[in-house]
């Protein structure tokens, strides 16, 4: 009987437990929720106050950006104004510079020329030798042939 109302006595206290468990979750939930229905404007208001503050930031950033481009450009004009001085004297450099490489290239160019000519002719040359002894040396061989034809033929008569 004891141990039927310390058991009993054990899911008593369990059941109390439980629902102050649950009596707790529902109040932390609550509190939660009133929390989060507090913070929503808050948060909308910094959020609001974050966007004009990075948009007005942005701008001051474009309005730099900007400004240092027009530096940047009426820099660069006054450099091509300073440099289009120096125009024709670049164009003149430039005229003498290639037409010195120009001659040099052509006296090369003459020179291969000449060696290419000159190779030429003398492998023509090389050539009409060899097909002139080849030639001979062919018409030795028929000869000589022929001859030694015409000797086994008097042989076999």
């Amino acid at each position: 009987f004891i141990m039927a109302k310390q058991v009993e006595q054990l899911e008593k206290e369990k059941k109390e437990l439980q629902e102050r468990l649950k009596n707790q979750e529902k109040k932390i939930d609550y509190f939660e929720r009133a929390k989060r229905l507090e913070e929503i404007p808050l948060i909308k208001t910094a959020y609001e106050e974050q966007r004009v503050r990075d948009m007005e930031l942005w701008e001051q950033q474009e309005e730099e950006r900007i400004t240092t481009l027009q530096l940047e450009r009426e820099k660069a004009l006054e450099h091509k104004n300073r440099l289009s001085r120096m125009l024709e004297d670049r164009d003149l450099f430039e005229a003498r510079l290639k037409a010195s490489r120009r001659t040099v290239y052509e006296d090369k160019l003459k020179q291969f020329q000449e060696r290419l000519a000159e190779e030429r002719r003398s492998r023509l040359e090389e050539r009409k030798k060899q097909r002139k002894e080849e030639r001979r040396i062919t018409y030795y061989r028929e000869k000589e042939e022929e001859e030694q034809r015409l000797r086994e033929e008097q042989l076999l008569k």
